[in-house]
């Protein structure tokens, strides 16, 4: 366990030390903001956009393709002109894919491309040569993470956890996707399990080596099991906060000054499991504030393949040894018969066995010695177990001959 920790703070290390140090690429090109605020979670976390404890066994691939939409998420207005939309709107896709090792530790990727783009773009405004709104398929910032399990296993109530996330400069800074720089999120991950109610909390920084204002990065949200545990239905709000006035770079001739503000959003998301490894769902709610990069609206459907966490191997023969598949109250590993019902015996052979009387006298066929005869009793003489009762001055049979 020390030995996870150890390894999870020194990625998350590695990770903030790339953030903050020297970049040679500095967001100051045309477009040099990622208006998306939404990062979807690995697949196998319970909610969309709020990041969980969750790990999920040893060796455990999984993977999901989310489809994002967000309604005006760049809209500019100084109060006096009329507002411009130079995003009008953004469809992204989201590739990504994880690993989780020793049930603490966890590794994912996650790549974002846009589909189409459109608005009335920044022409109008910046002049001749300017961009307009993206109208081809563009590649954002890749997103490398670690996380790690400090605290709880998965479904208990209480768990603690820490990640990091990188973003890499992949992205097209001309297109609204990448802000030409790395940023690092290092966040505090708290969730659980209640009853039939799953939980999230999650609050970090986005730490970034760009001249673009660095944000607090905080949401939670719940879930409820429904339908044998295959459905969840739950909400999720997450945010990002200002931590100081900046200007953000939108096109070459173009800084927007911005204050401290809030970007919030509200999604109501349904996830439903049809089979074993198969996950998909789909969610929608709108943006709360006018921040750069909040949506009016945003919608999302997703597909996952997220199998159950295998148990451990000694865990999966202690269910296979106490399972009781004929629920005769004796467990399988000491059950002779343990598909077919029958009562205790001191007889390992026998014991959980059906009981075979076919005098129905109550004596087991087995310890009957007269088993097809009228009903006999079980006490008095062991020579006659199980045979009727001798009628008076009836005598026995002699040796080699019959009764007279």
């Amino acid at each position: 366990m020390r030995g996870l920790i150890t390894v999870g703070a020194a990625l998350a290390g590695a990770l903030l030390g790339i953030a903050l140090g020297p970049s040679s690429a500095r967001a100051e090109g045309p477009g040099a903001v990622a208006l998306s605020r939404f990062e979807p979670t690995p697949a196998g976390d319970p909610l969309f956009g709020v990041p969980s404890p969750f790990i999920g066994g040893h060796l455990v691939p999984r993977g999901l393709a989310l489809f994002d939409h967000a309604e005006d998420p760049l809209t500019l207005s100084d109060g006096a002109s009329p507002e411009r939309v130079i995003v009008g709107s953004q469809s992204l896709l989201h590739v990504g894919g994880s690993l989780s090792l020793w049930d603490r530790l966890l590794v994912s990727a996650s790549l974002p491309l846009a589909l189409a783009q459109s608005g009335d773009g920044a022409a109008a405004a910046a002049g001749a040569g300017a961009p307009e709104a993206p109208s081809s398929p563009a590649l954002g910032d890749l997103r490398l993470g670690v996380r790690v399990r400090l605290l709880g296993d998965d479904g208990d109530p209480f768990q603690i956890g820490t990640s990091a996330s990188l973003h890499l400069p992949t992205g097209s800074s001309d297109a609204y996707m990448g802000e030409g720089a790395v940023r690092v999120t290092p966040q505090l991950l708290l969730g659980g399990r209640v009853a039939r109610v799953v939980w999230s909390v999650a609050a970090g920084a986005v730490m970034r080596s760009s001249e673009s204002p660095s944000t607090l990065a905080y949401g939670g949200g719940a879930g409820v099991l429904l339908w044998d545990e295959r459905l969840q239905v739950g909400p999720e709000v997450y945010a990002e906060t200002m931590l100081q006035g900046g200007s953000l770079s939108l096109t070459a001739r173009e800084r927007v000054e911005v204050e401290r503000t809030t970007s919030a959003e509200l999604l109501i998301g349904a996830r439903l499991r049809p089979l074993a490894g198969l996950v998909v769902g789909a969610a929608a709610g709108p943006g709360i504030g006018d921040a750069i990069g909040t949506p009016s609206f945003r919608a999302m459907g997703t597909v996952a393949w997220a199998p159950p966490a295998r148990p451990p191997a000694g865990a999966a023969a202690d269910v296979e040894a106490n399972a009781d598949p004929d629920m005769d109250g004796i467990p399988g590993a000491r059950d002779a018969c343990p598909y077919a019902h029958g009562p205790a015996s001191a007889d390992a052979k026998r014991n959980g066995c059906p009981v075979e009387d076919e005098d129905e006298d109550g004596v087991a066929d087995q310890d009957d010695l007269c088993p097809r005869a009228a009903a006999g009793s079980a006490g008095g003489d062991p020579s006659r177990r199980g045979c009727p009762e001798q009628a008076q001055g009836e005598q026995e049979p002699a040796a080699g001959g019959a009764a007279r």
